[in-house]
C-alpha cells in the first residue's frame, strides 16, 4: 500500500506540474504584448532609438567631441528634437563655460589623425590589440 501512495503522489505531482506548465505556456503565448522600446544609451544604435544625426563620433582634431543624449538622461534636450529617441550633439567650444551651448549633430571639425603605428614593447604590448 505504501508504494501505491507514493506512486499516486508522483502522478499527482507530475499532472499538476505539467498542467501548470501548459497553462503558463499558453498564457505567455496569448498574453505577450510588445511595448515601445525605452530608448537609452544601451540601445542607441537600434533602429527605433538611433540618433537621426548619426551615432556619436569621436573627438575631432580640435578636441570637440560628440555626445549622446537619450530620453531620461536628466539633461534638457533641444526644443526641436524628437524627445522619444536619442540624439547626437556637441557643445559649442566658443561658448563660455558658465553658459554652455548645445548644438545638434556631429562636431564640424576635421577628423583626428590616425593613431601611430604599433611598435612592439614601445606603444603596444604583445597579445593586446592596437587601436
Amino acid at each position: 500500500m505504501h508504494r501505491t501512495l507514493v506512486a499516486a503522489g508522483f502522478a499527482v505531482a507530475a499532472f499538476t506540474t505539467g498542467g501548470l506548465g501548459v497553462t503558463v505556456a499558453l498564457g505567455i503565448a496569448t498574453g505577450t504584448a510588445l511595448a515601445d522600446p525605452v530608448c537609452s544609451p544601451a540601445n542607441a544604435n537600434t533602429a527605433p532609438c538611433a540618433p537621426p544625426e548619426g551615432p556619436p563620433g569621436t573627438c575631432d582634431a580640435n578636441g570637440v567631441c560628440g555626445q549622446l543624449w537619450c530620453p531620461g538622461s536628466g539633461m534638457t534636450g533641444i526644443p526641436d528634437w524628437d524627445m522619444n529617441v536619442c540624439h547626437t550633439f556637441y557643445f559649442d567650444p566658443n561658448a563660455p563655460l558658465t553658459k554652455p551651448i548645445i548644438i545638434a549633430g556631429q562636431p564640424p571639425g576635421p577628423p583626428p589623425p590616425p593613431p601611430p603605428p604599433c611598435i612592439p614593447l614601445v606603444n603596444c604590448l604583445p597579445g593586446l590589440t592596437h587601436p
